[in-house]
């Protein structure tokens, strides 16, 4: 038995048809409006085809209206259901559906300490970012302020992501089993913890439901609303680069979306003006022994020391090689 067209099945024949003749758009009288009106309100109840309509809306209709004073709708492209049809067409009945408000964009917090030195504004930074309200008010992070720590006048300074259940135990930056790993990067480089500073883009530790010892990487949120605490302590501190540890800082830091660690370090990349060299996290040296990814995190290590002019010895180039 012949299948017998609908009405919307007949329109959207009409519409393709005009399409392939190079129609760009038709103009909408009152009833072909309130038959689409119709169509898009069963669409949005869920109705795929709708056998009725109102009224006939014949071949000519659009053609028997002024464009200058007619509704205009663009022909949708070949489409199969009257849902993507009243999508197209729905500035024709734009009195029963109208646009929704753009969302905006929550505005991003920016810390501001103040003070008219450099002593004045570390010391209020000190005083007022333990309890900074944009961070508590999210949430997600827990109360305990775990601060940067090292040389405030460094020419190297080092970024961690969040810190972790050690971190936050202690107090300190890379507390635990990772901070003793970038201890002995600090040992191989000829340096130690009072020469450089070390940090975290989000200086409170992530929370997680039930949570004891378990730790997991800030969101996206946690470190845009953060990133300013990191830009103060880059104009304060001046360094000559920043070495974000792990891909996690190195996304929060750049801002250039979910690249992996392989594809930051391919490319020369700064921060307020500061050259970055992006590094595995200290943690990935507990995960493996293989040298030649030990050589690759030292090879990161050394272009932080050719950038920063500290002297390096012929032991120093050779650390981590096959012999």
């Amino acid at each position: 038995m012949e299948h017998e067209m609908t009405t919307a099945e007949l329109v959207v024949n009409y519409l393709r048809t005009l399409q392939e003749a190079g129609t760009q758009q038709l103009a909408v009288d009152d009833n072909a409006r309130a038959i689409l009106r119709e169509w898009m309100l069963a669409a949005k109840r869920g109705i795929r085809r709708p056998i009725a309509a109102p009224a006939v809306l014949p071949a000519s209709s659009a053609q028997q209206i002024e464009p200058a004073v007619a509704p205009q709708a663009t022909v949708p492209e070949a489409d199969h259901d009257v849902a993507t049809v009243a999508k197209y067409l729905r500035e024709a009945v734009h009195e029963e559906t109208p646009e929704e408000p753009e969302q905006q964009e929550e505005a991003v917090p920016f810390f501001r300490p103040g003070g008219n030195t450099a002593e004045e504004v570390w010391a209020n930074f000190e005083r007022m970012l333990p309890g900074w309200r944009p961070l508590k008010e999210l949430g997600t992070l827990r109360s305990v302020y775990v601060p940067p720590m090292g040389n405030r006048q460094a020419d190297i300074m080092f970024v961690g992501d969040a810190p972790t259940y050690p971190d936050e135990c202690e107090r300190r930056s890379f507390a635990g089993a990772a901070g003793e790993k970038l201890d002995g990067m600090l040992r191989a480089m000829g340096l130690t913890r009072e020469q450089v500073y070390i940090t975290h883009l989000v200086k409170f530790r992530p929370a997680m439901p039930r949570q004891t010892t378990n730790n997991r990487p800030p969101n996206e949120k946690e470190m845009l609303f953060s990133r300013s605490i990191v830009e103060l302590e880059v104009r304060l501190v001046q360094p000559r680069v920043i070495v974000a540890l792990g891909v996690i800082a190195a996304r929060g830091l750049l801002q250039q979306g979910e690249l992996p660690l392989a594809a930051y370090q391919q490319q020369s990349s700064v921060f307020c003006g500061v050259p970055v060299v992006v590094s595995h996290h200290p943690s990935y040296l507990l995960r493996t022994n293989d040298l030649t990814e030990r050589r690759r995190l030292w090879e990161e290590m050394l272009k932080v020391m050719e950038l920063t002019g500290l002297p390096i010895s012929d032991k120093q180039r050779g650390y981590f090689l096959k012999r």
